[in-house]
């Protein structure tokens, strides 16, 4: 009957034979049992779950935290250890003559902060200290700055030729202890009294101590030498136009230009005259207002050749102070034109008087005041050129 089927016994294979695979599991049949218990899908993948992509504009990828990293509340920042100080860096074991000569042509200033980096350079440089100290007074008294001094209480001739012979001495003690600003004053009042020999002298050793003026002052020596020594200033002259020395700039500028001492390249002394003027030399400034002007060594440019000719003229440059009032009459302004002729001839430039007497003459007799009323308030403009 169906309700009571039996199971058939199982079936043995026959020798040689091989036994049948099991069978695959299927569907349950009806009264075999209950059916086995779902398997949870999670569970039976066998891959590894996909890594998660990082958030949209993120600048850089967020490193998982390490389970074993413990994160420090409050804590200190951590200081790294000195870095160890490099074999030779001692600079309190360099020679005391070096110090001194290195630091020979520094202002007081530097001479001041470098005493206070050790206790050897501090000794090495107290000669120096005071050397500055003495050249400082020194150019007090010659300038009649001192309390007291004949030349602040303007004193007679006699009396400020002493005063100027004290400052002198003064110089000359500064410049014993070796500073070379010392050296440079002291050559300058040797020159101004007819002593060119001493004043070369001490020239050449501010030279050698690398000052920029002395090298300037020493070229210039060496030009108005007689027979002139164009070749030594030039070797002098580019040392200290490169230091940025602005009347270095301008001599070396004017050798180029004129071919002396050195062959004539236009193009190059056209750059040392802009330098120079840029540095706050009057006659560079009017120089390169004509280099601009007629286009020799640089291009020809109208505005900047206008803006250099003006700033020359008020700083007192007596061609450039001629040129701007013939520019001013011929655009039409007589009055000021008037002006610029009147300080033009009163700093010895001759082709003005003429030209100024014409305009005065066409002027009305207020309009004529009030130029000269200008020309006497008149200052030039104060410039603070490159040593």
């Amino acid at each position: 009957m169906l309700g009571s089927c039996q199971s058939l016994p199982p079936r043995l294979p026959v020798q040689g034979q091989q036994p049948p695979p099991p069978p695959l599991a299927g569907p349950t049949q009806v009264g075999a049992g209950p059916p086995p218990p779902l398997m949870d899908m999670d569970a039976s993948q066998t891959w590894p779950p996909p890594t998660p992509s990082p958030p949209p504009f993120s600048s850089r990828p967020h490193a998982s935290p390490s389970p074993h990293r413990r994160r420090r509340r409050h804590s200190k920042k951590h200081k790294p250890p000195p870095a160890p100080t490099p074999q030779g860096a001692d600079f309190s074991a360099l020679p005391p003559e070096l110090v001194h000569r290195a630091l020979a042509a520094a202002c007081a200033s530097d001479v001041a902060a470098a005493s206070r980096a050790c206790r050897a350079w501090r000794d090495a440089l107290r000669p120096l200290r005071e050397a500055a100290a003495l050249h400082a007074y020194g150019r007090r008294v010659k300038h009649g700055l001192v309390a007291g001094s004949s030349a602040s209480r303007g004193a007679g001739g006699e009396r400020l030729e002493t005063e100027r012979q004290r400052a002198l001495g003064l110089f000359r003690r500064a410049a014993r202890l070796g500073s070379a600003a010392a050296m440079v004053d002291a050559g300058l009042m040797c020159w101004e009294d007819g002593r060119r020999e001493e004043a070369v002298g001490y020239y050449r050793s501010a030279a050698d101590l690398g000052h920029p003026v002395g090298m300037c002052n020493l070229g210039v020596s060496y030009l108005e030498a007689d027979p002139p020594k164009a070749e030594e200033a030039i070797r002098w002259f580019y040392p200290s136009a490169s230091a940025g020395n602005a009347r270095a700039q301008y001599n070396l500028g004017l050798c180029l230009q004129n071919g002396k001492g050195v062959k004539r390249n236009q193009k190059e002394a056209a750059k040392w005259y802009l330098r120079a003027a840029e540095g706050g030399n009057v006659r560079a400034m009017y120089n390169i207002s004509l280099c601009y002007s007629y286009g020799e060594g640089l291009s020809q440019d109208p505005v900047r050749a206008k803006r250099w000719l003006q700033l020359a003229a008020d700083c007192g440059h007596k061609k450039a102070l001629y040129e701007c009032g013939i520019k001013l009459c011929a655009a039409g302004d007589r009055v000021k034109s008037l002006m610029y002729l009147e300080l033009a001839t009163r700093r010895g430039e001759t082709a003005a008087a003429h030209m100024r007497d014409v305009i005065f003459e066409s002027l009305s007799v207020v309009n004529a005041q009030r130029a000269m009323s200008d020309a006497d308030k008149w200052k030039p403009r104060t410039l603070h050129p490159r040593r």
